[in-house]
């Protein structure tokens, strides 16, 4: 990744101011208000969850065996691993025999950041190097993650509203010290988009794709939660976003608020949660 290209982007976004609100939360200013009310959080039930962005493409033709892959994986680990699916490279690109278009934005600035160009791979909590790892060094490399430290605990409601919006409110509280800047960032994926498929030299016209990036709702690498980006241990922070749906062809009882506390220099993944976007989740 470029980190030049990094330290900008967070010196401009570090402009956000930060307010202290009754009770023990803090609220960023530009945040919409968290009208909602997070139950205790018990911090013996916490574990910290792993993060893992899988690049594939309709076109690419040993994908398949990949999803296959994670979907064993997701069966392993279960609410342990959060897997997002990110369609990009040149193969991902649309044609006759695949006219659905399932790249984002955020999609191909990931791809472009951390030098995707061979597919299937995938980032593992962003702490992988350039390019990403290979389907055959998944299962090594998700059990060399350090579980023993749990920085953070997210919990997440997520609210529908009127006119195709739902309201994503989240809570972060920090259980550890941390030293380095964290932002917060919130992906929709859907499962279940039934849309062609390359398998091998076929090409699957009903293959369902699961995990599939909809959207970044606040951005490619999200927002800081203090001026600074720095949390304090034992302090939680509130942040809200309203995702507009109404004009997208989402299935949204399919779809997935992935939200996830993350390192700004290093791409450090320290936390990630998920929640069903039409139905409230309280952990």
């Amino acid at each position: 990744m470029k980190k030049i290209a990094l330290y900008l982007i967070m010196a401009a976004i570090f402009s956000v101011g930060c307010d202290k609100i009754e009770g023990p939360y803090l609220q960023i200013s530009d945040n919409e208000s968290v009208d909602v009310e997070f139950p205790e959080l018990n911090t013996s039930n916490v574990y910290r969850k792993i993060l893992m962005e899988e690049y594939t493409a309709h076109r690419c033709s040993n994908c398949p065996a990949a999803h296959q892959l994670l979907d064993n994986l997701h069966d392993l680990y279960g609410d342990t691993l959060a897997i997002v699916g990110i369609h990009a490279t040149e193969l991902a690109a649309t044609n006759i025999e695949y006219p659905y278009d399932f790249r984002t934005e955020a999609g191909n600035e990931l791809a472009k950041d951390f030098s995707i160009s061979t597919i299937p791979a995938a980032v593992i909590n962003r702490e992988n190097h350039a390019g990403g790892y290979g389907r055959d060094e998944w299962i090594n490399k998700l059990a060399e993650v350090d579980r023993g430290n749990v920085y953070a605990a997210i919990q997440v409601i997520n609210q529908p509203k009127s006119n195709g919006v739902v309201k994503v409110n989240t809570k972060v509280t920090m259980l550890k010290e941390y030293p380095h800047p964290v932002f917060l960032s919130i992906f929709i994926c859907e499962n279940g988009i039934v849309k062609p498929q390359l398998r091998g030299l076929e090409c699957i016209p009903d293959y369902t794709h699961n995990h599939v990036l909809r959207a970044g709702a606040n951005g490619t690498y999200g927002i800081p939660l203090t001026t600074s980006g720095i949390l304090e241990k034992g302090e939680s922070y509130l942040y809200a976003k309203s995702v507009k749906t109404a004009d997208t062809d989402w299935e949204l009882a399919n779809c997935t608020a992935v939200v996830f506390l993350h390192d700004r220099v290093n791409g450090e993944v320290l936390q990630v949660e998920t929640a069903p976007l039409l139905v409230s989740d309280n952990k």
